[in-house]
C-alpha cells in the first residue's frame, strides 16, 4: 500500500457519462515520455470519477472489488485526490476500461453502493494527483524494482522525501544531465516496516544499469540540497 503523486493535464469527459456528473480524463498519463503508448481515441486510459465528498479509502476499495466481482470485469480503481484550479477534489481513478461506453454503467454501480458524484463542470487544466493504491513490486537489485503488472514501470528507492515543487525542480536537473531523458517520473512512497520513498519511472528499454544511473543523478541532487541547507 502506498501513495503516488503525479501531475497531468485533465479535461472533462463530455459523453458516455451520467447526466450532470463530473468525470475527468488524462489524455497524456505519462507526459515526460514521448513514445508510442498514447491511449487511442476509442479506449480510455486514465479516468477520474469525481465524487460529491471524500469517502473512506477502504470503502472505495471494497466497493470497487465488489463491482469487479459481480460484473466480471477487470479494472484498476483507486481513491484519488486532485488539486486543480486551487480546488481539492476527491474521486476514484479508473484504469482498464475497454470502452468509454462503460463509464455511465460503472457510475451507476457506484451509486447503487452509496458513492455519489459531483455535479458536472467544464475543466481543462493541469492537476496535481494523489493516488492511494496497491503496488506489486519485484526487486531487480538493491534499490531498484520493477512493476509486476506493467513492463514499462520501474521504481527507484531514495533516502529522501521531496515536496512536489522540489521534486519537479530536481527531476528537471536530473533529466538535463542525462543523454537519454525519454522517461516519465512520478513521486511516491510505500508502507513497509519503514516507509520507502521512491521515484516511479515509466519508459521503454530501461535496464537496471540505466535505472542505477538515474538513481545516482537523484542522489547527486539530494546531496546538493543537503549542502545548501547546511
Amino acid at each position: 500500500m502506498g501513495i503516488l503523486h503525479k501531475e497531468e493535464t485533465l479535461q472533462t469527459v463530455e459523453h458516455f457519462i451520467l447526466q450532470n456528473t463530473l468525470v475527468l480524463e488524462s489524455l497524456e498519463p505519462f507526459p515526460g515520455y514521448n513514445g508510442d503508448n498514447a491511449p487511442g481515441i476509442s479506449k480510455p486510459d486514465s479516468l477520474f470519477l469525481v465524487t460529491d465528498k471524500l469517502y473512506p479509502i477502504e470503502d472505495i476499495f471494497r466497493i470497487s472489488q465488489s463491482i469487479c466481482t459481480s460484473r466480471h470485469i477487470y479494472l484498476d480503481a483507486c481513491p484519488v485526490d486532485i488539486f486543480i484550479h486551487n480546488t481539492n477534489l476527491s474521486g476514484i481513478r479508473i484504469k482498464g476500461l475497454t470502452s468509454y461506453a462503460m463509464i455511465s454503467e460503472l457510475q451507476g454501480c457506484y451509486i447503487d453502493k452509496g458513492i455519489h458524484f459531483m455535479k458536472g463542470k467544464s475543466m481543462n487544466a493541469p492537476g496535481l494527483i494523489r493516488i492511494s493504491k496497491i503496488f506489486s513490486l519485484e526487486s531487480m537489485e538493491e534499490n531498484i524494482y520493477k512493476d509486476v503488472d506493467d513492463d514499462l514501470i520501474y521504481y527507484i528507492s531514495l533516502p529522501y522525501h521531496f515536496n512536489w515543487n522540489l521534486f519537479k525542480t530536481v527531476t528537471l536537473n536530473v533529466k538535463n544531465n542525462l543523454d537519454n531523458s525519454n522517461f516519465d517520473c512520478a513521486l511516491g512512497f510505500i508502507y513497509q516496516k519503514a516507509i520507502m520513498e521512491f521515484v516511479r519511472i515509466y519508459g521503454k528499454h530501461i535496464d537496471s544499469k540505466r535505472l542505477q544511473l538515474i538513481r545516482n543523478k537523484y542522489l547527486e541532487e539530494i546531496r546538493k540540497i543537503q549542502e545548501d541547507m547546511n
